[in-house]
C-alpha cells in the first residue's frame, strides 16, 4: 500500500490539477496535516493526511472510487488530484471517478 505521508511530501511545490482542472498546490507537509492552496485559499488550509490515506488505501483496494464528499471525504477535489498522480491512474468526470489498472491485467503485461 501506498503511504500518503511520502506521496504527498513528494508533491510539495507541485501545483496538482483538480478533476475540472482547478489548481492545488502542496505547500506544506506536515506530520498530521498537509498544507493546500487553492485559488480562493492561496495561503493554503490544512487537511488532514489521513483523508488523502483512507482514499488512497480504499482505491488501491477496489480499483476504483467515486471523488465526491460523500465518498472521499471534505477536499474531495484535492483527494482527486492526488490520486491521479498514482500510476496507471484515470479518471471519469460523469460521475467522477478514479480507477487504477486491473492488478491481473497488469500483472498479464509483464
Amino acid at each position: 500500500m501506498t503511504d500518503a505521508h511520502g506521496l504527498l511530501r513528494r508533491l510539495v511545490g507541485k501545483t496538482l490539477p483538480t478533476m475540472t482542472g482547478l489548481p492545488n498546490q502542496v505547500l506544506a507537509v506536515g506530520s498530521h496535516n498537509v498544507l493546500v492552496g487553492t485559488t480562493k485559499s492561496p495561503d493554503g488550509r490544512w487537511i488532514p493526511i489521513a483523508s488523502v490515506q483512507a482514499a488512497l488505501d480504499r482505491l488501491e483496494r477496489v480499483r476504483s472510487i467515486e471523488i465526491s464528499a460523500a465518498s472521499v471525504g471534505y477536499r474531495s477535489p484535492f483527494i482527486g488530484a492526488v490520486l491521479i498522480t498514482l500510476p496507471g491512474a484515470t479518471f471519469e468526470l460523469k460521475p467522477r471517478r478514479i480507477r487504477l489498472p486491473d492488478r491481473r491485467t497488469k500483472a498479464r503485461s509483464r
